[in-house]
């Protein structure tokens, strides 16, 4: 028997990280890039490495939650055998493009010298971080859409209801 509401805490604990991890690109895109190009360039760059530090161990902890909501998810709650062949395909794309966006946000804000390039060219990486961020979206939202096939047991009323569109569950 499934805990509804671990389900539900698992899903608002995906949920909430996904909006984290796809929006810090945007914020700092709009608004951080711009506001900082005011600055010369060696006040830029100690106020990026103030912006990293801090949020280089959010970003771990956000990335860590994501993946192991996103394993709970898939091992306890959606039977993959039983679910259509669009809707995998709709998952895989959507898990190499989260891994994408995971490795490119890790590598901006981190220290190694290995990937400086990437922080030198800060604002393309952001750029492709954003539409990696709307891939996983638009994935997430077409997986909501497909039909589930006949009920398994490993899925309970309260996610059977919230995929078809139950008023009770809305």
């Amino acid at each position: 028997m499934h805990n509804m509401f671990l389900e539900l805490f698992m899903r608002w604990l995906h949920i909430s990280g996904a909006c984290v991890l796809i929006g810090s690109p945007i914020f700092m895109q709009l608004f951080v890039w711009p506001a900082m190009n005011d600055l010369d360039i060696p006040a830029r760059q100690a106020f990026a490495e103030r912006i990293n530090k801090s949020w280089r161990k959010f970003l771990g902890a956000v990335i860590l939650t994501q993946i192991i909501s996103g394993v709970y998810w898939l091992l306890v709650v959606v039977n993959m055998s039983q679910e259509p062949p669009i809707y995998q395909v709709l998952l895989t794309v959507k898990l190499l493009a989260a891994l994408a966006l995971f490795f490119l946000l890790s590598v901006l804000a981190g220290r190694a010298k290995v990937f400086e390039l990437f922080r030198i060219q800060a604002r393309k990486w952001l750029t492709i971080c954003m539409l990696l961020g709307l891939l996983i979206v638009v994935c997430a939202g077409a997986m909501w859409l497909v039909p589930l096939k006949a009920p398994t047991p490993r899925q309970n009323t309260f996610h059977k209801s919230l995929r078809n569109g139950s008023a009770t569950a809305r």
